[in-house]
């Protein structure tokens, strides 16, 4: 019986794919590129949380530089995002995502921005994602170096995955507090509601795997266990003053994931579909609920502020 389970996990021969699994697996921070001579692999990953465990495995493999008709494609759409082009698929391509949709539910898309033109090679799997709507979807761009001037082409890439509903996450990004890292694509696919997930019994209150460097840390842990709990998001306003904490962490999140989660609610979901809405809004609280109290809270309130814009 298949099983939708799998990240796959893509982008061309030479780009740090298998280092990227490494560093998401383990919780390390991503290592330089090191040649291999495997085009694919198949890794399995058991995600171990407080909360459920889930059986995964990602499958890397490489993509093939297009065509100039399709480079050319990706070029036109980059310049205006919000106009979706018809995008050419053959037979046997078409015959590939088909096999796929039933097992594949996250999508990491890798590329270089030192090479532009690898980032076209995401015009199929941008196809794959419109037709099958795999849940997690990430354009992630790598490098041996950090990349900079590249702000416009950057820009440009951000938008169309804004549009597309991929996210957009970038390890070359050379502001020392930039939010990009691998912790965000873990988080990502550990966040997920997986059809292999296991819920554990009394999680808040049962024992604390060990923290060890493998696939299976709990990235979780309660360092805190013999205090006392914080207030959860939606604590009775006797247990503090909503609107003060609410303000608060508020003044510190990031504007352009407000603006990315409110186009992806409202721009890529028609009005019309109140059901489509209110699945992904469930999809973004199931997500939050597995975080830790504080990301927790600020997603929450990145999630309330894109919200409200629609409404202002």
């Amino acid at each position: 019986m298949d099983v939708k389970n799998k990240i796959l996990v893509l982008g061309r021969p030479e780009i740090n794919k298998a280092g990227l699994v490494s560093s998401v697996m383990t919780g390390t921070a991503l290592e330089p590129c090191v040649a291999s001579s495997e085009a694919s692999a198949q890794i399995a990953w058991d995600i171990d949380t407080r909360y459920y465990t889930a059986q995964t495995e990602f499958w890397v493999d490489s993509t093939e530089p297009l065509s100039t008709a399709h480079t050319e494609l990706v070029q036109n759409w980059l310049s205006s995002p919000s106009t979706r082009p018809s995008i050419p698929i053959d037979t046997s391509t078409h015959e590939l995502h088909d096999s796929l949709s039933t097992l594949v539910d996250a999508i990491v898309f890798v590329f270089d921005p030192h090479d532009s033109t690898s980032f076209t090679d995401i015009l199929p799997w941008a196809q794959f994602a419109i037709d099958y709507e795999p849940s997690i979807l990430l354009c992630v761009a790598v490098s041996d170096t950090k990349v900079g001037g590249m702000d416009g082409q950057k820009d440009e890439w951000f938008d169309w995955c804004v549009q597309m509903g991929w996210e957009w996450v970038d390890l070359t990004d050379v502001d020392p507090e930039s939010e990009y890292s691998v912790e965000r694509v873990r988080d990502a696919l550990v966040a997920n509601e997986w059809a292999t997930m296991v819920p554990k019994a009394n999680s808040k209150t049962g024992p604390k795997t060990d923290h060890t460097p493998d696939s299976n840390v709990d990235i979780h842990a309660d360092s805190n266990a013999d205090h006392a709990p914080e207030p959860a998001i939606d604590a009775p306003p006797e247990q503090r003053d909503e609107w003060d904490m609410f303000d608060k962490i508020a003044s510190t999140v990031d504007p352009r994931r407000v603006t990315e989660l409110h186009q992806r609610l409202f721009t890529q979901t028609p009005q019309s579909d109140m059901s489509g809405l209110m699945s992904q809004l469930h999809s973004l609280r199931t997500e939050i609920a597995q975080l830790d109290p504080e990301t927790a809270r600020t997603r929450a309130a990145e999630l309330a502020l894109a919200l409200g814009k629609h409404t202002l």
